[in-house]
């Protein structure tokens, strides 16, 4: 499991502090935080497997169960561990996102010679649970080096690397990277459709796949249109394209792929939430299959 932690507080001496007093004692762990000011950009371009999340954000503009929303939303592979006196009005609105499954822990703050152990403990405790496969670790941690790596050639490569893995695990063989079509447009993976399996023969032969790890800017409708334009090019060698992406995707590409649904061409989009749950799942074919039957039905 990658172990890294973001912490994260309306202040930022205060979230410097708690880091640097946690670092000392979590020494295989890598440590970062962020408040008001950096905050949404560190939540939505790092990777990291656990962010400590204060509820109690005085004289901000924001709140902690806003970080939460936001947190679930980008970086679902993350726990939570959420910071506060818990009041009633508190545990009230909290409950949500413990049903949710987004909480590892409820801590209330103390001294930090009280403090710092508890949580140490807490999170030693969690990483040292074998909960995940071999599998499933070694793609958590490609899919988070990936989304962290701050070079941005490497950036992209990492990630379509990432991707061709997801696709081997479901048992697609052959894949191309950086293809160039016959009208010079470059295409990030080529799949060859020839998995024994009626359900991907509708598809053609190939399926085309755009890798996007721009997590700040989202994949926008301009995006979705060039990508559109390469599947429709491919002559009914594809007529499935699927978009990965380390970021959101914007609204105004769901409105195209509406209007361009009734010609033949199937794109999918698969963000964060959709990876997470291909990691997870015990069948990662079948997983594809029913977001595949979701998005194209």
């Amino acid at each position: 499991m990658n172990k890294s932690i973001l912490v994260i507080e309306g202040r930022e001496h205060h979230a410097q502090e708690l880091c640097n007093a946690l670092r000392k004692s979590l020494s295989d762990c890598t440590l970062s935080y962020a408040s008001e000011s950096d905050m949404m950009t560190k939540i939505i371009t790092q990777y990291y497997s656990i962010a400590i999340v204060d509820l109690a954000w005085e004289g901000c503009d924001i709140n902690g169960f806003t970080v939460m929303d936001q947190i679930i939303t980008v970086n679902p592979f993350a726990k939570i561990i959420a910071v506060s006196d818990f009041q009633n009005e508190t545990m009230l609105r909290i409950s949500d996102y413990i049903s949710k499954g987004a909480i590892l822990a409820l801590s209330e703050r103390k001294g930090y010679h009280i403090w710092i152990p508890e949580l140490t403990k807490l999170i030693n405790d969690y990483f040292n649970k074998d909960i995940n496969p071999i599998t499933v670790q070694i793609l958590e941690n490609f899919y988070a080096e990936a989304k962290n790596e701050s070079d941005a050639t490497k950036k992209g490569r990492m990630f379509e690397e990432f991707v061709v893995g997801l696709f081997r695990q479901m048992g697609f063989i052959h894949i191309e990277t950086r293809v160039r079509d016959k009208a010079i447009n470059e295409i990030d993976l080529i799949v060859r459709n020839d998995l024994a399996d009626p359900f991907f023969s509708k598809f053609g032969r190939y399926i085309f796949v755009e890798c996007k790890n721009k997590p700040e800017v989202g994949f926008s409708k301009n995006d979705f249109i060039v990508f559109n334009k390469k599947v429709s090019s491919s002559n009914g060698d594809s007529t499935l394209g699927v978009i990965f992406t380390t970021g959101y995707i914007q609204r105004t590409v769901y409105l195209e792929v509406l209007r361009e649904s009734e010609k033949g061409i199937k794109i999918l989009y698969l963000g964060s939430g959709e990876i997470a749950k291909l990691i997870h799942t015990p069948n990662m074919l079948e997983e594809f299959k029913e977001i595949i039957d979701r998005q194209v039905a």
